[in-house]
């Protein structure tokens, strides 16, 4: 007990009497514990998603293939409305199977009782069998029967309460408008608070049983088009998906052969794990999807960032930890000398070791708590310690104590302990051999990191400036979006128009049924007259009004804009005219001179459309710079009701006046629907947040590392000062200069950058090559971004060992001289 006594209090001693390498390496290891937690509990909480049902790897999503002339097009995650039900009635296989529909164009629910409304996101259609897929725990009502009766409801804890408070919940009738739909619906369910997520998680969902919405779903037939609805299929135990997709042909065939063969296509149905959907859904065509779906190469860079954080931080431990211990020759010879085993010494460092560890790790645990508020609020999550991860927290920070210790204090303890007494005591300080090479090798490591980290921070922010300051090819400034999310809404757009239009500081006001930034449901193939649905080439559908381009300042490079007298339509109108753009000429090879008056043809329910081209405009950026340029077909319609967005340039001037004329406007011509708005430049930048959050998080955390680099190259330029501190006096006495001595101590250390720096280069240039193939457009990579990043880095370097070198070089050398 007397010698753990005497070794504890040496090992303080140690502590304090080395102040600066103890901060450096509890502090640094600290830092590092807490960046690698944070992000795993990131990196754990997306990973969870799903995993909370029963039953999970037994529910598949349907996905489907289409291919034109023999050449898969396109691979989207949706299928046609009676295909998973009609499966789940021939198929023995199946336990169970349910579809959910998000409804088209509808980002918000009008949601009504008679004393509150309020508008809702995320309101799903979904079968009966919907809880029988996806267990969701009930606080009220029979999950099994929950959605049986028409026009039922299944209410959030959240939503409920913001209805009813704590109040009668069950049986109450609430009145839901999504889009032009409305029905009145009985609350028959309340679903428990979950901390759990999933992709199909809703604040409400109603029953495909229900009018407006539903009843048009299932009143539709097709096996190959109206592909909008995501269907689930739930495998009896023991079925494998392959033999389950193995069926699928056959039933495509008795079902939908005679339709695929109209359109000139072949539809493959297939299988995408439940457990798969949140991550590795970034393959399908046109980015649509439910919920918030995550990228599984934005997890493998974050992952990455907080492992190389701790190991930075754990190589900055384990080289001060070996320098350090290299002082100690004659402590070591003194205690061997008087009888210390060499089981006891190894005992003695490893436990000093540990021991620093464990102070970072005790840190890290308070720094963790202070952290997550700001983590959760930079990451969007809501992301704690608690009971469902206290314990994997608990499990991550002992592994790495336990191993950074062991790493730290194994060199030395083996090393230092074998040494004979006699020439340890005469040493003093070794130079322990291979521990110098060791040391230089994990600097070069270290900043192989660091300046990787740097390039590819450089790299995003120069694809971010490009996507910010790129072209879209529509004017969005002081353009106002407002949603028309009612039947009334849409059906009075004429006369909003009318009263908008004479606000003093509105300019000009149109509508589209999608606006850009806005996602786009409407699409069909058009081919030119002698060709076929097989030559067909794929175009999204827009209805816009009059002044639509003029108002975004697209240029028409060909023909003429429309006219509503001699142009509207309806859907399904033998005869149309149409505006189509660069793009769909291109791909249609049309030309400028006959792309005017040319006829583009499509089938439709066994009848031929006829499409006229009378004008052609500038490409523009309908879709995110993720998206390659897709053709777009524009049409102008007979019934304002085919709108869903209203567009209103305002003076920048006289911008918060006309707004709120608008909405008095608004109210005084559709009173029941509540007003909203949005400038289109807000409403685009949208389409980039993960991108910029993504951002944020790796500067912060790329700030980080460079930081515990710089920690670690400072404490090891401490160290090499103080051995060399009688040479540096002896230099100064025959006459060096400081500046001399200075490029003398830090001669090394950048030679030792510069190495990484010609390491690192490679790594970070395929590593940001395959991250911005995630943009259809994107910046060019280069050499300038990797000079600049290796010029940070050294100069980084400079600085770091420069401030102690020339705090050395100007000491007094006969203190050094008589010191020694």
């Amino acid at each position: 007990m007397a010698m753990l006594s005497n070794y504890l209090k040496i090992s303080v001693r140690n502590l304090l009497k080395h102040k600066v390498f103890s901060f450096i390496n509890i502090f640094g290891l600290a830092i590092g514990i807490t960046c690698c937690v944070l992000l795993g509990l990131y990196v754990k909480d997306e990973l969870e998603y799903e995993k909370h049902f029963e039953g999970a790897d037994r529910v598949y999503r349907i996905t489907s293939t289409f291919v034109q002339k023999d050449i898969r097009e396109e691979i989207i995650q949706r299928t046609s409305p009676p295909v998973a039900m009609t499966m789940l009635e021939e198929l023995t296989d199946l336990e169970s199977a349910t579809r959910v529909v998000s409804p088209p164009e509808v980002e918000q629910h009008l949601i009504r009782n008679h004393e509150k409304g309020f508008y809702e996101k995320k309101g799903y259609l979904v079968d009966s069998t919907f809880f029988d897929v996806f267990p969701y725990e009930f606080a009220e009502g029979d999950r099994a029967t929950a959605l049986r009766s028409p026009s039922s409801v299944v209410l959030t804890y959240e939503v409920a309460q913001k209805f009813f408070g704590n109040g009668k919940t069950l049986d109450e009738l609430i009145i839901i408008q999504s889009g032009q739909s409305v029905d009145t619906f009985r609350v028959t369910g309340v679903l428990k608070p979950i901390d759990k997520k999933s992709h199909v998680d809703a604040n409400f969902y109603m029953t495909m049983n229900s009018r407006g919405w539903g009843q048009w779903i299932n009143s539709m037939t097709s096996w190959d088009t109206q592909n909008f609805i995501f269907s689930y299929l739930k495998l009896k135990s023991g079925v494998s998906p392959d033999k389950v997709i193995a069926k699928f042909p056959a039933l495509m065939e008795k079902y939908g052969a005679k339709e695929s063969k109209e359109m000139g296509r072949k539809k493959i149905h297939g299988l995408q794990s439940l457990l798969d959907i949140h991550l590795y859904s970034t393959h399908f065509a046109y980015n649509f999807d439910m919920g918030s779906p995550g990228n599984i190469n934005y997890l493998y860079i974050l992952g990455s960032i907080g492992f190389f954080i701790l190991l930075l931080a754990c190589i900055n431990f384990i080289n001060l930890t070996t320098a350090q211990a290299s002082q100690r020759a004659g402590e070591v010879g003194i205690r061997k000398a008087i009888g210390a085993s060499r089981s006891l010494l190894i005992r003695q460092f490893l436990g000093e070791s540990i021991s620093l560890s464990f102070m970072a790790m005790i840190l890290s645990f308070g720094i963790i708590q202070v952290a997550l508020p700001l983590f959760n609020d930079l990451a969007k999550k809501d992301l704690e310690l608690n009971s469902g991860n206290l314990l994997y927290t608990i499990a991550v920070l002992s592994l790495v104590t336990l191993i950074s210790g062991l790493a730290a204090g194994a060199y030395p303890a083996f090393f230092l302990s074998s040494f004979q007494p006699a020439k340890a005591i005469k040493d003093k300080r070794l130079s322990m051999g291979s521990s110098n090479v060791l040391r230089k090798g994990l600097i070069v490591f270290q900043f192989v990191v660091a300046i990787t980290l740097i390039s590819s921070l450089l790299i995003i922010q120069k694809q971010l400036k490009y996507i910010q300051g790129k072209s879209l090819g529509f004017d969005t400034d002081y353009k106002l979006l407002v949603p028309l999310r009612s039947a009334d809404a849409a059906q009075n757009y004429n006369r909003f128009k009318l009263l908008a239009s004479n606000i003093p500081g509105v300019n000009q006001v149109s509508a589209a049924s999608g606006a850009p930034s806005t996602p786009i449901m409407r699409d069909f193939s058009l081919y030119l007259p002698g060709e076929t649905m097989e030559n067909a080439v794929h175009h999204f559908n827009i209805s816009v009004d009059e002044n639509y381009f003029k108002q975004l300042n697209i240029p028409i490079i060909a023909g003429r804009d429309f006219i509503f007298e001699s142009d509207s339509s309806n859907w399904g109108d033998l005869h149309r005219k149409v505006i189509i753009n660069r793009q769909s000429m291109k791909e249609l090879n049309l030309t400028l001179e006959n792309s005017i008056g040319a006829e583009i043809l499509t089938n439709w329910q066994s009848q031929t459309l006829h499409h006229e081209i009378i004008g052609v405009v500038e490409d523009f950026h309908q879709f995110s710079l993720h998206e390659p340029m897709k053709p777009l077909l524009f049409i102008i319609p007979a019934q304002t009701t085919d709108y869903v967005f209203s567009l209103i340039s305002v003076s920048p001037a006289q911008a918060e006046g006309a707004i709120s004329a608008i909405s008095s406007t608004w109210k005084q011509v559709d009173p029941t629907t509540p007003f909203e708005s949005e400038f289109l430049n807000e409403s685009v930048k949208k389409q980039y947040e993960d991108d910029k959050r993504v951002a944020k998080i790796f500067t912060i955390f790329t700030v980080i590392a460079i930081a515990i680099s710089c920690l670690g190259l400072y404490g090891l330029s401490v160290f090499m000062a103080e051995r060399r501190i009688k040479e540096i006096g002896i230099r100064k006495v025959l006459g060096a200069s400081v500046n001399g001595i200075i490029t003398m101590l830090s001669k090394d250390f950048i030679l030792l950058v510069l190495l990484a720096f010609a390491l690192a280069v490679p790594i970070s240039y395929y590593a940001m090559s395959q991250w911005l193939e995630n943009f259809a457009f994107r910046t060019e990579l280069g050499f300038t971004v990797f000079i600049l990043s290796g010029i940070i880095a050294v100069t980084i370097a400079w600085l770091t060992v420069g401030f102690e070198s020339f705090r050395a070089a100007r000491g007094n050398p006969v203190d050094s001289l008589r010191n020694e």
